[in-house]
């Protein structure tokens, strides 16, 4: 099956297009060109037709470019679809997380595909299963090249969480568009960047639902799944290979992405000490795609809510860094009131452009300089 971003779909519709006008100017229009109904019709078809294709041509090669879907499910979730929940979840809830992972293939990867892990670094691809929430979803692990490298085999690297925006696809977001792997090796190359793993992922757990890393009531519990399950379940996996604490543990995120970085940051700074919002909002969203995810409490609304945290709430102990732009970002708005309620032990610090809209190629610029930010900001050991 044609994947929805693929060039295979985008030259599929061009040979249909091709075929189509070609067939109604050389052969098919003269005969339809008579009167009556059943010509009338025919015409009305073959127009349709063509612009159907023509539609499809254009809305296929704008989501190519700026990654609204990844996939043909991604598109197809909000007619339907199941989170993978378990009815039950492990029996100990204390068991090893790493008996929950699946590496399931592995992709060396760096500048010029390179095919040596201490040179270039390793991606693997996991299943990751949480022990506390039941929850699944798949997961991309970037390891530097320091991390085969036997001078470093006693060292513990730090950690960053990348999560996609809404609905988004993991590989082709962080590694085909965003350029993540390389981008990290060019600036450790360089000397920009400390050496760190980097785990990437999307927000979906259940196709057709931005679930806004909530905890939802009587739903799945997917704070608690980015917050506790993935870092134990990487921190298992890795074992010995990553950061301790809080202090070499970080996130950053665009779009919705953006938002669920700095919410689990700051309602877990246990855990987290840092992160990026690459155009995140930061207020509780509610529409079609996020249905009732606070059970029709104002109170659980506003815990989701940031800025309406840091009005009210102590301050969290992380620091923050909010890239977006001065014109043409539609949650530039959210951004500055959260800067504006920002205080101390919260540090918040911005990047800007000076203009770019909500899309992949404004996103795919604020990854250099969310990588060295957080790089300067997380421990390794």
């Amino acid at each position: 099956m044609l994947g929805l971003t693929s060039w295979g779909l985008i030259i599929l519709l061009l040979v249909i297009l091709a075929a189509a006008v070609g067939l109604v100017a050389l052969r098919g229009w003269n005969r339809l060109a008579g009167r009556g109904p059943l010509a009338l019709a025919g015409r009305i078809g073959v127009m349709a037709g063509v612009q159907l294709v023509i539609v499809s041509l254009v809305l296929t090669a704008v989501n190519r470019y700026y990654l609204f879907y990844g996939s043909w499910s991604d598109l197809l979730g909000a007619a339907g679809g199941k989170s993978q929940v378990l009815e039950k979840p492990p029996a100990n809830p204390n068991a090893a997380a790493s008996s929950q992972v699946t590496v399931t293939s592995a992709a060396k990867l760096g500048p010029g595909k390179g095919h040596t892990p201490s040179k270039d670094g390793l991606v693997q691809h996991l299943d990751i299963q949480g022990v506390r929430t039941g929850l699944k979803s798949e997961a991309y692990v970037y390891l530097p090249a320091q991390y085969f490298q036997k001078q470093n085999a006693a060292k513990r690297f730090p950690v960053v969480l990348f999560i996609a925006g809404y609905p988004a696809a993991d590989r082709l977001t962080w590694i085909d568009k965003g350029h993540v792997p390389e981008e990290a090796f060019l600036q450790v190359s360089a000397k920009k960047a400390q050496p760190m793993i980097y785990v990437m992922m999307r927000p979906t757990i259940e196709n057709g639902w931005d679930t806004e890393c909530a905890d939802v009531p009587g739903g799945p519990q997917v704070e608690t799944f980015f917050s506790q399950d993935i870092p134990d379940a990487i921190s298992n996996t890795y074992r010995n290979r990553t950061a301790r604490d809080r202090r070499g543990w970080g996130l950053a995120g665009y779009s919705t992405g953006g938002y669920c970085a700095t919410k689990l940051a700051m309602l877990h700074s246990d855990r987290f000490s840092a992160a990026s919002s690459m155009a995140g909002h930061f207020h509780a969203l509610l529409d079609t795609t996020t249905r009732d995810l606070y059970g029709g409490s104002k109170a659980v609304r506003n815990s989701n809510n940031l800025t309406w945290r840091l009005k009210n709430l102590p301050q969290p102990p992380v620091s923050i860094l909010v890239a977006s732009a001065l014109t043409g970002e539609k949650t530039y708005p959210s951004a500055q009131k959260f800067m504006a309620a920002a205080r101390p032990p919260l540090l918040v610090e911005k990047w800007m452009l000076p203009s770019g809209g909500h899309n992949f190629k404004a996103f795919r610029k604020y990854i250099p300089p969310t990588i060295t930010w957080l790089s300067d900001h997380l421990q390794g050991e």
